[in-house]
Order: C-alpha cells, then sequence, then structure tokens
C-alpha cells in the first residue's frame, strides 16, 4: 500500500513516503524513533521543543510534539504522529485512512477556533500531521493565575464561542466528538479575545480509564464514562468547565458529577447563567439542551443583556460628568454655554446702561 502524498480527495499535495507496516497497523516503534528535544524532521525544517500530552481519550492515535517550524518565521506547530487503530485498517486501506484525517482536519482549519494543518509527511517509519499552535494560554493557566472565578461576562464570551465550535463538530458527517473538553485543551488568546479548542481527535475518541486522566475526570459526562460517547457528552463537558471558570471551584476536588448550583458557590453570578449551567449539567441527557447552538443562544442573551447594562451605565455617567460625553456632543453642549454666558452678560450691559442713562436724565 503505497500513498502517494496526495489527498486523492481535495488533491493536498504532502510530501511523504510509505509508512510502514508497523506504522499502518499502530505498533510500538523502536525506541531510537522517540522525538527528543533538538530532534529535527522533514530535512530540518521542524526543530522539536518537547512532547506534548494528549487525552487520554487518545492514547492509541499516536504522540505529539511542540515544534518550530523554522520556514516559517519560526513560528510554533503542533506535530501528531498519526496511529490508525488496528480495528479500522480491518474496514478500510490505510491510503484512504489517511486521506480522511487529512481532509477532515484541514476542513475543521476552515474556522475560527480549530488548529489549521501545514502539511503531513512520513519519516522515520510514522506518519506525520503539522498542525498550527494557536497564540495564548490555556483556560486551565488563566484560573491558576487568577486563583478564583473569572468575570462573569468573560466566561460566558468564551462560552459562545466554544458552543459555535462544538456546532461545527456536531455537524459533521459523521459528527465530531473531542471526548475531552477542559481548561487545557482550551486555549484563550487575550489579546484577540478568541478562543481555540485545540486536541481534535484523529479518530473516534476511547471511553477514559477509570483510574486516568486526573485533570479531565471531573469534566466527564456520566455517559462517556459508560462508553456512550455523543455531542452532547462534549456539551456537558462544557458547561462543567464553564461552571468551574465562572466560580473558581475545581471540579476534581468535588464528588464526581456533583456541580452544586453556581450562585451558592459565587453570588455574583446571575440567576440566568446559573439556569444555563443546571440545564446542561443535568444527569439526564434528555433535560439538557439538545444541540450546543441552543445553548449558544441562551449565552448570546446573556451577553446583550451586558451590553445593554453597560449602555445604561454610560448613559449615567454621561448625565452625571459632562466632560464624558461624546466629542460632538460635549461641542455642542459648550457652544451652548457660551452662547448662555453672551446673552447673561449683554442683559447685564443693557441694564447698566439703562441705569447710567436714568441717572444723567434726573433733573
Amino acid at each position: 500500500m503505497f500513498f502517494d502524498g496526495r489527498c486523492p480527495r481535495c488533491g493536498y499535495q504532502v510530501a511523504m513516503a510509505p509508512p510502514s507496516t508497523g506504522a499502518l497497523l499502530g505498533l510500538p516503534q523502536p525506541q531510537q524513533y522517540l522525538l527528543m528535544r533538538g530532534d529535527s524532521l522533514a530535512k530540518g525544517r521542524y526543530r522539536i521543543l518537547g512532547p506534548v500530552p494528549l487525552p487520554e481519550t487518545q492514547r492509541r492515535q499516536g504522540r505529539a510534539w511542540s515544534a518550530i517550524d523554522q520556514e516559517m518565521g519560526r513560528r510554533q506547530v503542533l506535530i501528531r504522529e498519526v496511529l490508525m487503530p488496528p480495528e479500522l485498517l480491518q474496514r478500510t486501506s490505510a491510503n484512504q485512512v489517511i486521506a480522511e484525517v487529512m481532509e477532515r482536519q484541514q476542513r475543521l482549519g476552515q474556522h475560527q477556533g480549530f488548529p489549521q494543518v501545514v502539511e503531513g509527511f512520513s519519516e522515520r517509519g510514522s506518519y506525520f500531521l503539522v498542525l498550527t499552535h494557536p497564540e495564548g494560554e490555556t483556560l486551565g493557566t488563566l484560573l491558576k493565575r487568577q486563583g478564583g472565578a473569572l468575570p462573569e461576562s468573560q466566561v460566558v464570551h468564551y462560552g459562545y464561542q466554544l458552543c459555535g465550535l462544538l456546532t461545527v463538530l456536531a455537524e459533521q458527517q459523521p459528527p465530531i466528538v473531542h471526548g475531552s473538553i477542559n481548561p487545557e485543551t482550551i486555549v484563550i488568546n487575550a489579546a484577540q479575545q478568541t478562543v481555540w479548542l485545540i486536541h481534535i481527535p484523529l479518530f473516534p475518541p476511547d471511553p477514559p480509564l477509570e483510574k486516568g486522566d486526573a485533570v479531565a475526570a471531573g469534566y466527564y459526562a456520566p455517559e462517556e464514562v459508560r462508553g456512550e460517547l455523543d455531542p452532547s457528552a462534549d456539551l456537558y463537558s462544557l458547561a462543567a468547565t464553564l461552571h468551574h471558570a465562572v466560580t473558581g471551584y475545581d471540579p476534581n476536588e468535588r464528588l464526581v458529577f456533583f456541580h452544586p448550583p453556581a450562585r451558592r458557590l459565587n453570588p455574583a453570578v446571575s440567576p440566568q447563567m446559573e439556569m444555563i449551567l443546571v440545564r446542561q449539567l443535568s444527569l439526564s441527557r434528555a433535560q439538557r439542551y439538545p444541540h450546543p447552538s441552543a445553548m449558544q443562544r441562551d449565552l448570546e442573551a446573556l451577553l446583550e443583556r451586558y451590553l445593554e447594562r453597560q449602555d445604561d451605565e454610560m448613559a449615567g455617567s454621561t448625565l452625571a460628568n459632562p466632560l464624558q460625553l461624546p466629542s460632538e456632543q460635549f461641542r455642542e453642549q459648550a457652544r451652548s454655554n457660551m452662547l448662555l454666558n453672551a446673552g447673561v452678560f449683554a442683559a447685564i450691559g443693557v441694564l447698566l446702561l439703562l441705569g447710567v442713562l436714568l441717572v444723567l436724565l434726573r433733573p
């Protein structure tokens, strides 16, 4: 089986050679092929910085490394080794599997918030996929630095964007389930106020292990732990993540699947936000939002309330302090004040003149 480096569906050209049988079957590779800091791939184009841990639900899909792309302004990229599940190769060819992985990742990369495909290539007996690395920091890092809850408006803004990304995943054919949404798989670009969802699985994720990833365990949906993966599980994990962000309470430090009402943990949370979280964190899928877009609409309504409140506050501060008026309005008010002052002085002048005339004309 030889893959000529061109996707049979989209025509995307990549530099690659035929993968080894061991790599195609997902077998462990020789120890000397483990990539370390300073190693390079693709004829020196990518300089390895270090390994990147992937979610436990992708434990059979290969390893990942952070690297520097020395041909494109030394930008940082993510290199993923593609290991194909043996059961998948029993139904289709390796060429077709690689083509579908490339096409799927490229299609997602067209949407803001998903990493883009740089290229794919075969080397050292394995197939590698290179993805852009979003600028910013993980939500987990942001929460640790904050040391508590984030402002609700900020969390709602992030949640609104993430619901849009989950909508894209849910509308793929077949739907793509991330399987491990938590603060460490969400990247925040504070400067641009954009959100990225990283570590999109190359293949359907595996169920979490009973004693597995300590970082993600508190965010899994009940059905995911039972081995039932669908888009509803991702939306549950997102709600658990937003609950953590808006309350400051880590779900890994509480009983599993127990998310107290947000206002009990943080009275500053609005009743509307609490109701959104209560609904989506229900143990029953039938009581949750039927689709990410439905939850996104409720978050959008909250964002509109924030904007209305800001407009009201700006209007109130404007009346209290004329110096905060918009420049055109301020100039108009200054002009009116000047005319009023001129009129007052003119009236005083007329009165003084009349007084002088009366004195002079007195017999």
